[in-house]
């Protein structure tokens, strides 16, 4: 029966073939006690030498997941080690047969066999010297939160989301520097780690702002996410931090007439409904928008000229559609010709 499916495995074409590897490429290895070892001192990602971390798998002709290498010298692998079914398991099907050709693929895209020696699953324990040479669309997106308010010996975090949109499975580096020289660290996620294609991940990045800091002064932090498999591929994102004596977050700060300021909202963190203050120092065009951690507008508060002095809100969280939110961080942000300021809040159902 074994030998029937590898007959009519090898009659389908390539982009079956491909479906059937994307099925099982999540399927751990099962090494066995008979193998090749494929190995290579020169090949290449994107006419470059093949980069550390790189990802090489090998599957038989039925879509079995029969080996992998993961780079750890640039421009070599191996010795891979592609495994052969065991006869002892006839209900297991663990990987190759004798005669059978090896389709390899690197970072999920499969890869152009340069030789000199053919991926073919010989004898056991050969040595098959197999050079690589892929083209892959590498690509990150990186989504920027928007900007906040600090105060001196406090903190503020921010959330970007990091997204690979290339074809192929990335290693991405992230880079976080502030323009100022404040201190900023990495939180909730890695600054390195792989993506599968379509896939993101949360980095919170917090700015710490020093103690010396005054009212009115900002600081940018600029994010970037690097692909480790390609030098080309970079996205960079920048927030700016200002720096407000009143950011702490006390909700009972005072609104002084005549002043512009935003309040914290209260109560905070709130389920299911929050006030939202603020004061203005003189007649003007007010926008007051509640936004999600992606950038994305969820509902607009206030669109309209106000007088001076100070004015109150409600959020009910729900969207502009009246649609109950999912909990989580929110911002809310007051714009004016002149003025815009930001804060953070937190539903919790």
């Amino acid at each position: 029966m074994k030998k029937f499916k590898r007959n009519i495995a090898r009659l389908l074409p390539l982009l079956l073939l491909s479906v059937l590897m994307a099925s099982s490429a999540s399927a751990q290895v099962i090494p066995t006690d008979q193998w090749v070892h494929f190995w290579s001192p020169s090949s290449t990602l994107n006419g470059q030498p093949l980069p550390i971390g790189a990802i090489v798998d090998t599957y038989d002709p039925d879509g079995v997941h029969c080996g992998r290498f993961i780079v750890h010298t640039t421009g070599q692998y191996g010795y891979l080690s592609v495994y052969h079914d065991d006869s002892y398991t006839p209900g297991v099907d663990e990987g190759a047969l004798s005669g059978d050709t090896i389709t390899i693929m690197v970072n999920g895209v499969l890869a152009d066999v340069l030789g000199p020696d053919d991926p073919e699953w010989t004898f056991n324990f050969a040595f098959l010297n197999i050079d690589l040479g892929v083209l892959i669309n590498l690509a990150l997106e990186l989504t920027t939160p928007l900007d906040d308010v600090g105060a001196p010996n406090g903190f503020v975090d921010y959330t970007y989301k990091v997204k690979n949109t290339g074809e192929g499975i990335d290693f991405f580096n992230l880079e976080a520097v502030s323009s100022g020289g404040w201190t900023v660290e990495i939180l909730g996620g890695d600054a390195t780690g792989y993506l599968n294609p379509g896939e993101e991940t949360d980095v919170v990045v917090r700015v710490h702002v020093p103690g010396t800091a005054q009212d009115g002064d900002t600081d940018d932090l600029t994010l970037t996410a690097s692909s480790a498999m390609d030098a080309t591929v970079s996205e960079s994102g920048t927030v700016t931090t200002s720096v407000i004596e009143s950011a702490a977050g006390d909700p009972y700060d005072p609104l002084i007439p005549g002043v512009f300021h935003l309040r914290q909202n209260f109560p905070n963190p709130f389920n299911p409904v929050t006030t939202i203050e603020f004061s203005i120092e003189k007649a003007m065009d007010v926008e007051l928008i509640v936004y999600n951690v992606i950038g994305q507008e969820v509902k607009t508060l206030a669109n309209r000229h106000l007088e001076i002095g100070m004015h109150q809100f409600e959020w009910d969280a729900t969207d502009e559609s009246g649609q109950k939110v999912a909990s989580g961080i929110y911002f809310y942000r007051l714009i004016t010709d002149e003025y815009a300021r930001t804060r953070k809040m937190m539903l919790m159902k």
